[in-house]
């Protein structure tokens, strides 16, 4: 495979992210992450499925548009996180105590989690474009009376909202994981900067 494409690696390194603390320590308890992450955008699914929720292309279209804004606010929020990490790693040349090189290790731990959760936003939103994008091929399947027919429409219709759903709502969750982290530095930021 061509290794210029990480997208497993990314998704793995921002998986894990979900089990540590800002320290980089790992929670133990594994089922947390999986509840949230997993099961919560399942029911979310199958809830909106079996209510009747669908998105259809007009639906879509203003989806792809916010979705793509946050796609380019996290490209942002990426040179913004590696940009602070260099600040710190110049603190530390310019004051090497003790209590400094815990800081901009513990910083180091918590950029590289953030790093990873945004870039696995990211791909998050261009899987959500590529699935919304498909809502728009709908009226290109086989419209027939033929029983069949319909029944292969409606699996791939579900299947469709269901992987978009799925997908949304653990988009959220990452950008509700990520806005929680860019305020835990912030808060940092402060305290250091009041020290």
């Amino acid at each position: 495979m061509w290794t210029k494409i990480k997208i497993f690696e990314i998704r793995k390194d921002a998986l894990e992210s979900l089990r540590k603390d800002y320290n980089g320590r790992i929670v133990k308890n594994k089922r947390i992450v999986f509840s949230y992450y997993y099961m919560f955008p399942f029911i979310i699914s199958i809830t909106f499925l079996s209510i009747g929720v669908s998105i259809n292309s007009d639906i879509a279209n203003y989806f792809i548009t916010g979705i793509s804004i946050f796609a380019g606010l996290f490209f942002n929020l990426l040179l913004v996180v590696a940009d602070k990490l260099n600040v710190r790693k110049r603190l530390l040349d310019s004051d090497s105590n003790e209590e400094t090189k815990n800081y901009v290790i513990r910083y180091r731990h918590f950029s590289e989690q953030l790093i990873s959760q945004i870039s696995y936003g990211i791909v998050i939103s261009i899987g959500l474009i590529i699935l919304m994008f498909f809502t728009h091929f709908k009226s290109l399947l086989p419209q027939t009376d033929m029983c069949y027919v319909k029944i292969i429409n409606k699996i791939l219709e579900y299947t469709l909202n269901g992987l978009i759903f799925f997908n949304g709502t653990q988009f959220i969750i990452m950008l509700f994981v990520i806005l929680s982290s860019m305020y835990v530095m912030l808060l940092d930021d402060l305290k250091i900067k009041n020290k």
